[in-house]
């Protein structure tokens, strides 16, 4: 399957589990120094491999009909400060989205498989939309972790492919509704910390704080 249409098909997966609606999030596959993103502007769950645009590290267009994606500077900045990163996906799933307006992070001490495949989640500082400012800051703040809220924006994950950027997505949007339910019945109860140790000797994970 060839970058355009995997890029189409993430899209529109996204769309179907309601993790964007309208014109809302971006998804992209780096290819040695090109990346092929979604273009700006359009509802990713009626997409078409012609409305994805293939640009070079710094953004300049290489081939497509439209204009890439407007957030597409936070793309370019992570592949350039994560070079083992071949796979982005920025989305509003609901859930994720609360805890990007609640200013929240996801710990990494809830349930085990979001410990292995997310780490600690943070909710980035608010900066304006589609400016290099954010890139920058989302960049910072996934220099060493796989996902991150933007506050009262949205989440973003990365992966090797676009395959583990979307399970990553996807585990982080029902992460986060697990965690609203567990607050109705009296709040999460977190993994004993003696027995987080078990993740960072066989899963390498890097606890903060």
């Amino acid at each position: 399957m060839d970058s355009a249409t995997k890029v189409v098909e993430i899209a529109k997966r996204l769309y179907d589990r309601n993790m964007n609606a309208a014109l809302g999030g971006n998804v992209s596959f780096r290819h040695g120094d090109e990346i092929t993103i979604t273009e700006a502007g359009i509802n990713k769950g009626f997409m078409s491999a012609n409305d994805v645009v293939v640009v070079d590290m710094d953004g300049n267009k290489l081939l497509g009909n439209g204009k890439p994606s407007s957030e597409g500077k936070m793309h370019y900045e992570i592949y350039k400060l994560r070079p083992e990163v071949q796979a982005i996906i920025h989305a509003h799933p609901p859930f994720a989205v609360g805890f990007a307006l609640a200013h929240r992070d996801l710990p990494d001490d809830i349930l085990p498989e979001a410990t292995i495949l997310l780490g600690h989640v943070p909710c980035l500082p608010y900066v304006t939309p589609s400016t290099i400012e954010l890139a920058r800051e989302v960049a910072q703040g996934l220099a060493h972790r796989n996902a991150a809220f933007m506050a009262n924006h949205g989440a973003i994950t990365v992966g090797a492919d676009l395959e583990e950027a979307y399970n990553r997505m996807e585990l982080l949007e029902q992460t986060c509704m697990s965690v609203v339910y567990a607050s109705v019945l009296g709040g999460v109860l977190h993994i004993p910390e003696k027995d987080m140790e078990f993740f960072v000797d066989n899963f390498g994970l890097k606890r903060e704080g």
